[in-house]
């Protein structure tokens, strides 16, 4: 039994007994910092009995109950993790968790049990985001400074998630203080600046609002250093220029005790630049520009309303409008000169855009009809708008004007989804959660359907341990076309159309977790997961005539995952942090890749090792240490040639076929270290990435070296410092 100034509780099993209350309840709120002010719970909104308490610990935010269990980041321990540039990354912190694979060295890519990045959904305030990287991934599209925390589940799923088969990122945006004045930071790093304000607007205490705005300067950094280049040169010039910015905006009011209102805006945009002048110089007789631009981004604008019926009922209402967008043009101009003369003139215009735009409307209930009940259960529409690719060339020449487009159309789908789950609580030791996702997706008069089940059941049978299993059906109807495996604003969402049917996942899974006293818990889970109608590019998908539709180039095929993650994590104390281990499989099988054969995926790390630590060696120093080691990523290399006639003079070699992903990269290992110190206004943030400079290799190739082939391995990122500074007011 524990007792505070207003209320006396008895704790027993899951069950928190209300025996007396004075006045209403101070409750203040997880994982925001103590300046934001407390919530006011009155009496009609408490109940006699409350089904379930989840204890967060206030740095670690490791969750001790709760059968579809996500795991949960809050802000300050995304900026405890040491990450490339210092930059804090919410997709570089799932990282570290047993299951997530990264993909390639330094970039925010998941790939969780198995499955593709496109399968992971990313969810801001409930709206998806399909574009989540700035720099191919370098950098994550979420600001750490503009997040109240963030809900991550790669095992059992709610039954209001679906849409994709391997994990749920659900992002919560942070509100702004109702009551205790205007409050914020600014900080200066080495490739961006931040700046974040939140505060009351009026004096009510009623209304709030938040903001924050981050925007790199790589711009600023390379302008000086490409002049240095180009003074080199007076032939040649090289241009190149990137920069990103985001911004989050959030406004919340509170009509009574039982109501409430948010608006929140979001918006990201890349812009990158490059190219170069030949021909210069005085007297040459041709002059060459080659430009190409890319520019790409997102916009989200949503509105929530959240209402309290009843003791036992509560629901929300949510309003929300997504697009991504991407174009890229090139532009390359030739000339040719005679005596100073332009005797001939030439230019070559690609233009490509892509995009997609949902338009969302659904709502979220939440039902207690008895102390052994929750039952959660809502309803939701998408308008989908896709441009899956649209390319405009134009030639002019001596005069002369061609132009040709693909005549790429916009697809419009329909998207309907219910729910239904009730996590029922037969006794102390048992609880079962049991629920049903059904979705119906319409697109040029083909409609496909999806009957997702979940079932997850947890066993107390001794105090300390805990044993958990689960079954879950997830259904997708758009994906990514990637044809490279960093992230590109080139990569193009699509809807299951033409014969292609749903994506569809069936997982199992089976865990056991032992609490040893207050500081440790170990955690162990088995799984293997069945993947249908994936799509990828066919084989020689290049030579597909381009009179035929783009969905021509692709192939549908299935896979398997299985595993084994373990987990072991102090929770408490001044040295607090994790040890995990996964052993991973992941296969493909597709008719037209491969000659049909199983072939294994190329994020199929077998083994993987995290550590991270977090030292709070006094109240003004925090030091922070993650160590990662996983099996190479795989690749296809020929390792044979033989000789084909050509049409030219002698023979043509050519690479012998072999199987797709046949070798694997050597053993990856890292180690980031990050020292925070706090002042009186502030605190300096110091990170080693990769801090005992091991050159990766993250590529190999064929070359030829003085008539003999060799194989060249490519490195990456060797170690960088970085600091950056966080003022406070």
């Amino acid at each position: 039994m524990f007792s505070g100034t207003d209320v006396i509780y008895r704790i027993k099993g899951d069950n928190v007994m209300l025996l007396r209350r004075v006045r209403p309840v101070v409750m203040s709120r997880p994982h925001l910092r103590p300046k934001n002010d407390p919530v006011i719970i009155p009496d009609t909104m408490m109940t006699h009995e409350l089904g379930e308490v989840t204890v967060i610990d206030s740095r670690n935010n490791v969750p001790a109950g709760g059968v579809n269990e996500a795991y949960r980041l809050s802000a300050s321990s995304i900026r405890s993790t040491p990450v490339i540039f210092g930059e804090s990354d919410v997709v570089k912190s799932l990282q570290l968790q047993p299951g997530v694979s990264a993909g390639i060295e330094g970039m925010a890519g998941m790939y969780v049990h198995g499955g593709d990045n496109d399968e992971n959904q990313f969810l801001l305030d409930r709206i998806p985001l399909y574009q989540v990287n700035h720099l191919g991934g370098l950098f994550s599209a979420f600001n750490a400074e503009a997040l109240h925390g963030v809900d991550f589940y790669k095992s059992s799923f709610p039954a209001r998630m679906d849409g994709r088969l391997s994990s749920f990122m659900d992002v919560h945006s942070k509100d702004g203080s109702f009551t205790y004045g205007h409050h914020g930071s600014f900080r200066l790093g080495l490739t961006s600046g931040a700046f974040n304000i939140d505060g009351p607007v009026g004096g009510g205490g009623r209304t709030s609002y938040s903001l924050a705005v981050r925007r790199s300067w790589l711009d600023l950094i390379s302008t000086p250093l490409l002049a240095l280049v180009n003074s080199v040169s007076d032939d040649e010039k090289v241009k190149l220029r990137y920069a990103f910015m985001d911004l989050n905006a959030k406004a919340s009011h509170r009509f009574s005790e039982r109501s409430k209102a948010s608006v929140m805006l979001y918006f990201s945009d890349d812009l990158l630049h490059g190219g170069s002048e030949s021909g210069l110089s005085e007297g040459d007789t041709w002059y060459d520009n080659d430009k190409t631009r890319m520019h790409w981004g997102n916009l989200v604008v949503s509105g929530a309303w959240d209402y309290v019926f009843s003791p036992t009922l509560s629901g929300d209402v949510t309003a929300g409008f997504t697009r991504y967008f991407s174009r890229m043009k090139h532009d390359y101009y030739n000339e040719e000169k005679s005596g100073g003369e332009i005797v001939s003139a030439s230019r070559d215009v690609i233009d490509n855009e892509n995009a997609i735009t949902d338009w969302i409307l659904q709502t979220d209930f939440r039902w207690r009809p008895s102390p052994a009940h929750k039952v959660d259960f809502g309803v939701g529409y998408t308008r989908h708008s896709f441009l899956p690719s649209r390319t405009v060339r134009t030639l002019e020449r001596d005069g002369e004007n061609w132009s040709a487009n693909d005549g790429a159309s916009t697809y419009r789908g329909n998207e309907a989804k219910a729910y239904i789950s009730d996590d029922w609580r037969v006794s102390s030791c048992l609880r079962i959660n049991a629920g049903v996702h059904l979705s119906l997706f319409n697109l040029d008069g083909t409609t496909h359907g999806g009957v997702s089940p979940r079932l997850s059941v947890r066993y107390l049978p001794v105090d300390g341990w805990t044993l958990k299993a689960s079954y879950s059906r997830t259904t997708q109807y758009v994906h990514q076309l990637s044809q490279s495996f960093i992230s590109l604003p080139t990569d193009q969402w699509i809807p299951v159309t033409g014969g292609f049917k749903p994506l569809v996942a069936d997982k199992v899974s089976a865990g056991v977790g032992k609490l040893f006293g207050d500081k440790y818990m170990v955690s162990a889970e088995a799984f293997y997961k069945w993947m249908h109608n994936l799509i990828e590019y066919r084989d020689e998908y290049y030579l597909i005539p381009p009179s035929l539709m783009w969905d021509a180039q692709l192939t549908s095929g299935d896979g398997t995952a299985k595993g084994f993650d373990f987990k072991l994590e102090r929770t408490v104390g001044a040295l607090t942090g994790h040890l995990s281990y996964s052993l991973l499989w992941a296969d493909r099988t597709f008719a037209d890749r491969n000659h049909g054969k199983t072939y294994p995926a190329r994020f199929d790390n077998r083994h993987k090792i995290n550590l991270l630590l977090n030292w709070h060696v006094s109240g003004k120093c925090e030091i922070n240490a993650s160590w990662t080691g996983m099996s190479g990523n795989r690749f296809t290399l020929p390792t044979q040639m033989w000789d084909a006639p050509g049409f030219s003079d002698g023979d043509t070699s050519v690479p012998l076929d072999v199987g797709l992903n046949n070798y694997r990269l050597p053993f990856y290992h890292r180690l980031d270290l990050g020292v925070t110190v706090r002042n009186r206004r502030g605190f300096w943030n110091f990170s080693l990435y990769n801090a005992y400079c091991n050159m990766n290799v993250v590529a190999v190739r064929r070359d030829e070296r003085k008539g003999r082939p060799v194989f060249q391995q490519f490195h990456l990122f060797p170690i960088i410092p970085s600091f950056s500074y966080t003022w406070i007011f």
